[in-house]
């Protein structure tokens, strides 16, 4: 029998506007792109069929919405190891966006010679599956770009799988930055968690440590628009590394269990997460022109 295609739920296209004055240079660091399918056909290894109108022009519309100047494209499951349409998404938006890229482990130089040549600034691993680069091979990919200064964005699948991967991280020598918040839900700083902890201690210790804090809302139990169970985990990652806290939206949000949030209320969270203004301009702003190479 074949397998069943799920087809991810669209975005929200009725994006809520931004309750304070964003940063100048304000920066979305996590979201995919899409189609024309005709164009950009998707990996036959794919788990889901991303929805319709997921292209660049309907990630504007929500870019300028929102007020962001400035983003990073990561190369979609549902693409592959394909980076070709990030590649043009890069071309056209003329340095105003970096990328995130999805390899291979038998891609070859000339292939990362392109990618880094065209805007790249990295690329996403994970601990086990398909069209990525697999933690048993990120030495071997760190060491073919270590004259890129890239960094690795690791898919977290747990906090505890953090936790136990950072002495290999940190070995490497380059960032890595701990995607879904790293997994650390709602209540997870009370009741003494030894794991949360651990991973406060990682930011703060940890030279090459990042955190991005998109994707907090597929933790929270208690929901839009305001994710109220979710601001003192984020408040305490904050106070432990404000310098190396990015946020990003993860739209169109393809592969999510939860209802489909409206990225201005992911905007709108960090009032709450990150009250002081300051605050807000180092992840929105400074930190990603730090790590993807504006500065």
């Amino acid at each position: 029998m074949g397998r069943i295609m799920r087809t991810a739920t669209p975005p929200d296209r009725n994006t809520r506007l931004p309750r304070f004055k964003l940063p100048a240079g304000a920066c979305d660091t996590h979201l995919h792109v899409y189609g024309p399918f005709d164009r950009y056909p998707l990996s036959p290894d794919r788990h889901y069929d991303p929805a319709p109108d997921c292209t660049l022009d309907d990630y504007l519309k929500v870019h300028r919405t929102l007020g962001l100047e400035r983003a990073v494209i990561v190369t979609g499951s549902a693409n592959g190891t394909n980076n070709q349409i990030t590649l043009d998404t890069l071309a056209r938006m003329n340095g105003s966006f970096k990328a995130i890229a999805l390899l291979g482990a038998d891609v070859s130089d000339a292939e990362l010679h392109r990618l880094k040549a065209g805007g790249f600034r990295g690329f996403r691993i994970k601990s086990s599956g398909r069209g990525y680069t697999l933690l048993k091979d990120t030495q071997r990919m760190v060491e073919r770009t270590r004259e890129f200064d890239w960094h690795v964005e690791f898919m977290v699948q747990s906090l505890q799988e953090a936790i136990a991967t950072t002495a290999f991280l940190s070995s490497l020598k380059v960032p890595y930055v701990f995607d879904h918040v790293a997994h650390a839900e709602p209540d997870q700083h009370k009741h003494g968690r030894k794991e949360f902890a651990e991973l406060l201690a990682i930011l703060k210790n940890e030279e090459h440590a990042w955190i991005n804090l998109y994707s907090f809302y597929q933790l929270s139990k208690s929901g839009s628009p305001d994710y109220a169970d979710m601001v003192e985990v984020i408040q305490a990652i904050i106070a432990a590394r404000p310098d190396h806290v990015i946020w990003g939206s993860n739209w169109p949000h393809p592969s999510i269990s939860v209802p489909t949030p409206n990225d201005g209320d992911l905007l709108n969270f960090l009032l709450a997460a990150a009250p002081e203004e300051h605050a807000r301009t180092k992840i929105l702003s400074g930190n990603p022109a730090k790590l993807y190479g504006w500065l």
